[in-house]
């Protein structure tokens, strides 16, 4: 590791790092010194046994790369690491090394607890992201822009409003990361089929104090083709990449010159294109859309990979070791780029204005249709509004002038219409859901930022 993953901020290098080759056989190593340690509390084996073994499970006694020459041979990556340790242990207490384990013990609870250390730091992350989410939406409340259906300009809203739209979305994401983790995050301790065979009626109490010494939870019954917890973390991080995603390409859209309403804040120095001098591509939204597929691309395999034969399979254990690798990196690359993508948004206010205007009063005219309806009834005041819509575009006219000169709106002031009929005045409750969406946030960072 290239860094203290409890800090506030790893780098995706500190991850990549976690799942690395020696990373994830020293994981294996200390779920054999904690076993012995647990297994010596209960007096299953020898103190001094434990001690030695603790003492020695590690690469300054161990060889790293002699083991991995050993596992060509064997083909039984445990078996390798059991023997170096064995070797590696003064007097009798090599005997008691790997006592009552089996290798998928080893080796679900190493991978395990490189999850959560990884799944810390993406919360961190994640949350982090969230503040300054909260931050936008505060900034942006009253930042009228327009809302697009079927890729067409439908109402006036806030960019505020959009802003908190995703935070909702963040929140629920956020509330299945913490609802599975206690799932996902357990030790896998049972023995060759989960049943104890081995240490018997002193098993439970072993995967008890196993599970408590690594941080992590347990099962009763630890079958190693139990391997649900495993899709449930690559669904939950499938549909977190599915919210990173469409926030992506909504930004990206809005980036194309014709819209022109954010873009990324990008050095000087940074090109756009090999061949045209003129242009300056965005950078992060692009890496977070092809971060999602990857990622969402990965629950299907894990779902796959459920599908053990009987009480155990080594392919599904296999692809879940390797599923999670490169799942557990993927994501932390996930949070922390459209963190960086959203801290160097830059919002126009000034285009969307513009980009508003193209539309007028005719992204009011639900308004119009809604004043007119007390008094003509809403079916007559929608099929008035609607040909005064299709009027005004032939004649190139406006809406209310148009409208104006239907005997049905004469009961009503030219400014009362011309007042419905204003975008900028009719964004709904855009701001106040904006405001309420921040402090949502707020309060759900709250107690991890007091603890």
């Amino acid at each position: 590791m290239t860094a203290d993953l409890k800090t506030a901020h790893a780098s995706v290098a500190d991850i990549r790092a976690l799942f690395s080759s020696r990373s994830v056989w020293n994981s294996w190593l200390q779920v054999e010194a904690r076993l012995a340690e647990v297994q010596a509390e209960i007096g299953l084996i020898p103190g001094e046994a434990a001690v030695e073994i603790t003492r020695v499970a590690n690469f300054n006694h161990l060889d790293h790369s002699a083991i991995l020459e050993d596992v060509k041979k064997t083909r039984a990556p445990i078996v390798s690491l059991v023997r170096a340790l064995t070797e590696a242990c003064d007097g009798e207490a090599g005997r008691y090394v790997h006592w009552g384990a089996t290798t998928q013990n080893v080796m679900q609870t190493g991978y395990a607890l490189l999850m959560r250390q990884a799944h810390e730091a993406f919360m961190r992350r994640f949350d982090e992201v969230l503040a300054n989410l909260a931050d936008m939406a505060e900034a942006e409340a009253a930042t009228v822009t327009v809302a697009r259906t079927n890729m067409r300009q439908a109402l006036p809203v806030t960019f505020g409003f959009k802003l908190g739209g995703w935070i909702e979305e963040w929140l629920r994401n956020r509330e299945r990361l913490q609802q599975a983790a206690p799932r996902f995050l357990r030790a896998q301790w049972g023995g060759t089929v989960g049943a104890m065979h081995v240490l018997g009626d002193a098993g439970p109490e072993v995967n008890r104090r196993l599970a408590e010494r690594l941080g992590l939870g347990a099962f009763t019954i630890a079958s190693r083709a139990a391997l649900d917890g495993f899709a449930e973390y690559a669904t939950v991080l499938a549909l977190f990449a599915g919210t990173c995603g469409k926030i992506a390409r909504h930004l990206y859209a809005l980036m194309a010159d014709e819209f022109d309403e954010v873009g990324e804040r990008l050095g000087d120095d940074v090109i756009g294109s090999s061949t045209m001098p003129h242009k300056v591509n965005p950078k992060s939204s692009v890496k977070v859309i092809s971060l999602s597929m990857r990622i969402r691309a990965q629950a299907p395999l894990a779902l796959d990979a459920m599908q053990s034969s009987f009480e155990g399979d080594a392919s599904s254990n296999a692809t879940i070791n390797t599923l999670v690798e490169e799942l557990a990196p993927l994501a932390y690359e996930l949070v922390d780029e459209i963190g960086s993508l959203l801290a160097s948004l830059r919002i126009d206010g000034v285009r969307m204005e513009r980009n508003l205007a193209i539309g007028g009063e005719f992204l009011a005219s639900e308004n119009l249709m809604m004043r007119l309806a007390p008094e003509l009834g809403r079916n007559q005041a929608h099929d008035l509004v609607h040909h005064a819509v299709a009027e005004a575009v032939d004649s190139k006219s406006g809406l209310v002038d148009v409208l104006l000169g239907h005997a049905e709106v004469s009961g009503f002031s030219e400014k009362d219409l011309r007042d419905a009929a204003d975008p900028v005045l009719y964004t709904g409750l855009s701001e106040q859901l904006a405001r309420e969406m921040a402090d949502r946030a707020r309060r759900a960072l709250a107690p991890s930022e007091s603890s």
